[in-house]
C-alpha cells in the first residue's frame, strides 16, 4: 500500500483523535485551574463598522441599539464600557437615531460618578444632530443631576432656542431650584424628561424612573409619621414594618433596596435613597 493511501486511509481517525484530545485537555485544564476572570464584551470601533457596513448603516445601528437597550437590563453597573460602546456606535451609523443619545446618556449611568461619561457621549450625539432640543436638554439634566446648576441652565436654554423645543424650558432651572427636596425635585424632572420622549422604551424607563421616586417619598412621609408617634426618626426602614406603618418595604427597581440616608442624624434621619446611591 502507497504511503498516499496510508494517509488518506488514517487521516480522520487520527485527526478526530487528537482533536478529542484537545477539547478533553482544555476542559481538563479549566478544571484543574480555575480562572475568575470574566470574559471582556467586544463592541468594534465606530470607525471600521461605518467603512464596512455600506448602505446597511440604518439596520446595523438599530441592532446595535436593541443589543444595548437588551443589555441595560441585566447587571447594568458592571456593563457601562459595554453599553457606552454600543449606544455611540449607534449613533455613529445612524445619527438620526436619537433614542440611542437617550438610553446612552440618560439610562445608561448608575450613580453620579457615571455622569460625565453620558455628558460626553451627549456631546457627541449633539454634534451628529446640532438641531435637536432633546439633545441639550438631556445634557442639561446630566448636570442638574450633578448639581452643576450653571452648566445646567446654560443647556437648558440652548435647548429652549433649538426648534420644537417645548416651553417649560425657559423656566424649568429657576421652577426646579425652587423646590424643596431633592427627591421631590427629581420627580419634577421625570416629569419634564417624560415629555421629550416619544417612543415606548423611553416612557417605560421614565415611568419606572417615576414610580421609583415616588416609592421613596412614601418611605420618607412614613418616617414623618414614625417621629410624630414615637419623637424620633426610626433607626433603619425595617422598623417601619415592624410598628406597623407599613406592610413591606416597597421594591428598588433600580438598586439593591432602600435605606436611610442619614441614619441618626436629627435634621434628615427621614432621608431615603437607593442602595446604588440614586440620585
Amino acid at each position: 500500500m502507497s504511503i498516499e493511501a496510508r494517509l488518506a486511509r488514517h487521516f480522520w481517525p487520527v485527526f478526530g483523535g487528537l482533536f478529542l484530545a484537545v477539547i478533553g485537555w482544555s476542559l481538563w485544564m479549566r478544571n484543574v485551574f480555575p480562572t475568575d476572570r470574566k470574559p471582556v464584551p467586544f463592541v468594534p470601533a465606530p470607525e471600521y463598522v461605518e467603512r464596512l457596513s455600506g448602505t446597511f448603516r440604518a439596520p446595523l445601528a438599530q441592532s446595535f441599539y436593541m443589543k444595548g437597550v437588551l443589555e441595560i437590563a441585566q447587571q447594568q453597573a458592571s456593563k457601562l464600557d459595554q453599553l457606552f460602546a454600543l449606544f455611540r456606535l449607534a449613533m455613529r451609523l445612524d445619527p438620526r437615531l436619537v433614542n440611542a443619545a437617550f438610553f446612552g446618556g440618560i439610562v445608561t449611568p448608575v450613580t453620579v460618578a457615571d455622569l460625565p461619561r453620558a455628558i460626553e457621549l451627549l456631546r457627541e450625539a449633539e454634534q451628529l444632530n446640532p438641531t435637536e432640543w432633546r439633545i441639550p436638554y438631556w445634557i442639561g439634566f446630566c448636570y442638574l443631576e450633578m448639581e452643576e446648576y450653571d452648566q445646567a441652565a446654560a443647556y437648558y436654554k440652548k435647548a429652549s432656542e433649538l426648534p420644537g423645543a417645548l416651553p417649560f424650558l425657559k423656566f424649568a432651572t429657576v421652577h426646579l431650584l425652587s423646590r424643596g427636596s431633592a427627591l421631590e425635585r427629581a420627580l419634577q424632572r421625570t416629569e419634564e424628561l417624560l415629555a421629550s420622549v416619544d417612543d415606548p422604551d423611553s416612557r417605560d424607563f421614565v415611568l419606572a424612573r417615576q414610580q421609583w421616586l415616588k416609592h421613596m417619598l412614601a418611605l420618607e412621609e412614613k418616617n414623618r409619621e414614625f417621629r410624630a408617634r414615637f419623637g424620633r426618626w426610626p433607626a433603619r426602614l425595617e422598623e417601619l414594618i415592624e410598628q406597623g406603618l407599613l406592610p413591606a418595604l416597597p421594591p428598588d427597581e433600580f438598586g439593591e433596596g432602600f435605606e436611610l440616608a442619614f441614619p441618626g442624624d436629627p435634621e434628615k434621619g427621614y432621608r431615603v435613597r437607593s442602595r446604588l446611591g440614586g440620585l
